[in-house]
């Protein structure tokens, strides 16, 4: 019995011999491809040097647009308003405005005259790199994604919030589109506190007791980084470029929840939180040609996930009557700063 079947296996094995060797012998010498799938060789590599390019930029924009909700565990009184305005600063260090790229991993794409280079993130600066391609025969040329160029990105909002009951406010912020050196700014949010240290410390508490509040924020933050135009050109300088690109768009659309809690000691209030974030990025490169950027930015679809991120942030306020002065640091992968002035009314 066990002879027999090992015959069969045998001839089944011979007669897919003899009918699949003519196809392996054809795929090894496989048609050349076609100008639209050369371009699509190329979209993906383009999609591979985009991931690294874009994800500082989307991870700024997310510190920028979360880090400043809150300026106490308190909540305000009942119908009390408190009318604020902000200027945001986010420094940028070295290690997040660049990235390596090496040949090995690219389908298409070649970089001149080197193996591996390191090339700018979108917080980046300046660049002479250099990849080259072919598209149906002809040769082209591609300077790499060049950033911002800024130490500092800042922007300056108002925001206002609102005492409900139960101890309970809500915040709003809303900023037009702002230009700011070579950055551009919009953005919409709102949030709901709600302390939860009157459980323990009753309707009447000490005024310098510890407060704890939990909060809940929607934003989204639209950053429009503006560089100097790269063009994807033809080696041939009668031919027009096939896109030239100038700005990277980053909508950061998140869902924060922090923990809060402040202790006042007589004009001073020390304010610490911990917060973690589910962030949608949406992002779109700007400039002209309309038909190769279509195609970049539908390809950057692929980039367009929900990620989470944790951090935490500290700060400091200074009252003066009706009025105060606060300060808010995130701290993680950046440090942003807030510095803000209040009034109640």
């Amino acid at each position: 019995m066990l002879k027999n079947n090992l015959l069969k296996i045998k001839a089944i094995h011979c007669i897919a011999f003899i009918f699949l060797f003519p196809v392996s012998a054809k795929s090894q010498n496989p048609p050349p491809p076609t100008i639209l799938e050369e371009l699509g060789f190329v979209l993906d590599d383009l999609l591979l040097i985009s991931n690294k390019y874009v994800s500082p930029a989307a991870e700024a924009a997310v510190y920028q647009s979360t880090g400043s909700w809150y300026s106490s565990a308190k909540s305000l009184d009942l119908f009390e308003v408190d009318v604020s305005l902000h200027v945001n600063a986010l420094p940028v260090s070295d290690a997040q405005k660049s990235f390596v790229v090496n040949d090995s991993d690219f389908i298409r794409l070649d970089i001149r005259d080197a193996q591996t280079a390191q090339v700018p993130t979108a917080l980046g600066g300046e660049t002479s790199v250099f990849y080259d391609f072919t598209l149906g025969g002809d040769d082209y040329e591609l300077q790499t994604f060049e950033g911002a160029n800024q130490q500092v990105f800042y922007y300056p909002y108002l925001q206002g919030s609102i005492g409900l009951w139960g101890q309970t406010e809500v915040t709003l912020q809303y900023v037009p589109q702002v230009k700011i050196d070579a950055s551009g700014y919009k953005t919409f949010g709102g949030a709901i506190k709600h302390n939860i240290s009157q459980y323990w410390l009753g309707d009447t508490p000490d005024s310098q007791a510890l407060q704890v509040a939990v909060q809940v924020v929607y934003s989204l933050f639209d950053s429009k980084i503006f560089f100097d135009g790269f063009e994807i050109t033809s080696t041939d300088p009668d031919q027009d470029a096939l896109a030239v690109i100038n700005s990277l768009t980053v909508d950061a659309n998140a869902f924060t929840g922090q923990l809060i809690a402040s202790k006042r000691i007589n004009k001073f209030e020390f304010v610490g939180a911990l917060a973690v974030s589910a962030n949608q990025f949406d992002y779109t490169m700007g400039g002209e040609g309309d038909f190769l950027l279509g195609l970049l930015n539908d390809a950057f679809t692929a980039l367009e996930d929900t990620s989470s991120m944790l951090r935490g942030n500290i700060g400091v306020n200074y009252h003066m009557h009706n009025w105060y002065l606060a300060s808010n640091v995130t701290i993680g992968n950046f440090i942003n700063t807030n510095l803000s002035i209040h009034y109640k009314l």
